[in-house]
């Protein structure tokens, strides 16, 4: 099996109730949208690069701007994801996104969404998905979304160890 087609799909919680979307073999971010309030991750949205063309992706999660808004403009294409680290927990009767953060080979952006970002909230689940320093190892994003909030999200990863040759 060639390297390449072989991906690891890593996600924030295991069962999802809401709308799933995915993103696998969009590896090129050039900037992320992020829709937050003081509790939950509202929206994120991706800009791409395809064929040399920036491409918007769906917006994933609200049609409704959060309390807060960001957005995170990666230095590309010198600057890459390397991490993906958060916190899901329930708020409102449901399991959602709370907290996102985005490490690049260039720092750290964010945490976004919960003001407690960072601390140990009975109940919460942590996710921390660590891509490694080399920028093939990104396979693109998944996730879903419920009631107009980010239910969760995930990566994919490929191994880039190829055999050697004799």
């Amino acid at each position: 099996m060639e390297t390449q087609k072989m991906l690891i799909k890593l996600g924030s919680i295991e069962n999802t109730q809401g709308e799933v979307w995915d993103h696998q073999g969009k590896t090129e971010v050039a900037e992320i949208f992020i829709s937050y309030g003081d509790h939950v991750i509202n929206f994120v949205q991706f800009l791409y690069v395809e064929n040399e063309c920036l491409v918007l992706s769906e917006r994933q999660g609200s049609t409704t701007i959060g309390k807060f808004f960001t957005l995170v403009k990666l230095n590309y294409p010198d600057e890459f994801l390397t991490s993906i680290t958060g916190t899901c927990g329930l708020h409102a009767g449901r399991i959602v996104v709370k907290s996102i953060t985005f490490g690049t080979n260039q720092g750290v952006r964010g945490p976004f969404g919960n003001k407690n970002a960072g601390v140990n909230i009975v109940g919460d689940t942590v996710f921390n998905f660590l891509m490694g320093k080399d920028r093939q190892c990104f396979g693109g994003f998944h996730g879903s979304t419920i009631k107009g909030v980010l239910e969760s999200i995930g990566v994919y990863v490929k191994p880039t160890t190829t055999p050697r040759k004799t």
